[in-house]
């Protein structure tokens, strides 16, 4: 047997190993945050001295099957975090939570899928005329400006009622955060 021959026998035999010893701990999940559309908020006598600006913000989720073994019947589950200011109210915003889910029938073999998440209201306010030195002020102290914030997102892929692939972005998400068992 000539080199390329070896070289090729021991190309095959690895990757006949691969596929036999791959698992679903190969799939990779990644999330990006995604601005869905704008709203504004009407503004009637009771919002005649505030400015109110609501956004829908999600996430792109990406499924990669990096193994050489399709995947089938995957639920993927997960919770956006996000915090809630309100306007004139002091102390810190209130954390909230979105759940959802969405359902992939098949993920080939070094395939991937996208999906978007359920969206989340984020609302900026302020005062009009909340610029330094102007006349509009909160008589309890409270901050003239609130902007809601994402915090992150928390994904668990699951194949057959069992939990295959999970993921937080960022990181110390599913640390400091309870996943709330069916």
């Amino acid at each position: 047997m000539n080199i390329r021959g070896g070289f090729l026998v021991c190309t095959v035999v690895f990757l006949c190993t691969l596929a036999a010893r791959a698992d679903l701990s190969d799939l990779t999940i990644n999330c990006d945050k995604k601005k869905f559309e704008d709203k504004a908020a009407p503004h009637g006598p009771a919002h005649h001295e505030e400015h109110i600006k609501t956004e829908q913000w999600g996430f792109g989720v990406t499924l990669e099957n990096r193994s050489l073994k399709p995947l089938a019947g995957l639920d993927v589950e997960y919770i956006i975090f996000y915090k809630h200011e309100q306007l004139g109210v002091k102390g810190p915003g209130k954390k909230s939570r979105l759940q959802g889910k969405s359902s992939i029938p098949s993920l080939g073999s070094l395939a991937k899928t996208t999906f978007d998440t359920e969206s989340v209201p984020l609302t900026s306010a302020a005062l009009v005329g909340s610029a330094p030195g102007s006349d509009y002020y909160f008589a309890n102290g409270a901050k003239p400006t609130t902007h809601d914030t994402m915090r992150g997102i928390w994904i668990r892929v699951y194949q057959n009622g069992k939990v295959i692939a999970d993921y937080s972005t960022p990181t110390e998400l599913s640390q400091s955060e309870k996943w709330d068992e069916k």
